[in-house]
């Protein structure tokens, strides 16, 4: 293979792809789904843990989009085909699961008597950042990248056997650039939020907007909009284009 790419040169594609049109539907839905988390343990445990928690559910949701992502990688071999297929069934439970946790927010289950998920056992830091990392994959499986040359020149590493393993790790190291401006994005948004004194008359506010959010971006998913969405504006390009 002619083109070369380096480590840098695919951490700094993978860091200028959230500017991509195609990044635009992940964002407010990644946003959403942190915050909420942060709120809800913001108002079980107080600020500090809260502002740690931003942190750690960003990385965690870009932790579960970068396995959907990687997967890419495993085209070429025996279980590519299989990953490919269940994608498409994993982005409509995965929207069905975010669907349900914006109903909560909002406050339906509430009204109807149940037991409030942020007073739950099951709402520990353990659970939150399980449900962090899923709704990572729910995204991952209905995005499509955005291919620009230096990701397309990974791809083609990785469908070497000669160059699978080299392109692997640029696909790691991409991803891990992708990742960057995801998570100092969120815990930007996220550790004021959590640490401020003034938040907890607001906690409610901000969690029946991220829930309406949640409900339309997860029936978005169940229908196919979302990976139709993605689809186009993915044909837009990319804003920065990194030249070989």
């Amino acid at each position: 293979m002619d083109v070369q790419v380096s480590l840098q040169l695919a951490l700094a594609a993978g860091f200028v792809s959230f500017l991509s049109p195609c990044i635009l539907p992940v964002v407010p839905g990644y946003v959403a789904v942190v915050s909420a988390l942060t709120l809800d343990e913001r108002s079980g445990e107080g600020g500090d843990r809260a502002r740690v928690g931003a942190t750690l559910y960003s990385v965690l949701f870009m932790l579960g989009f970068g396995l959907v992502f990687l997967s890419f990688g495993l085209v070429p071999t025996a279980v590519g085909p299989p990953i490919a297929r269940a994608l498409p069934w994993i982005q409509r439970v995965g929207g069905a699961l975010i669907a349900l946790y914006g109903v909560h927010l909002l406050g339906v289950f509430l009204l109807l008597g149940a037991r409030p998920f942020a007073q739950a056992p099951a709402a520990s830091r353990t659970a939150r950042g399980v449900g962090s990392v899923a709704a990572g994959v729910a995204f991952g499986a209905g995005w499509t990248p955005c291919i620009g040359p230096v990701l397309g020149s990974i791809l083609l590493y990785v469908t070497r056997e000669p160059t699978m393993g080299e392109g692997l790790v640029l696909m790691v190291t991409y991803a891990v650039g992708l990742s960057v401006p995801f998570v100092l994005t969120s815990t930007g948004l996220n550790w004021p939020l959590a640490g401020s004194k003034q938040v907890g008359s607001w906690i409610v506010p901000i969690k029946r907007v991220a829930g309406g959010l949640l409900v339309v971006l997860g029936m978005a998913m169940v229908t196919g909009y979302f990976a139709r969405l993605t689809a186009s504006l993915a044909g837009l390009g990319q804003l920065i284009n990194l030249e070989l």
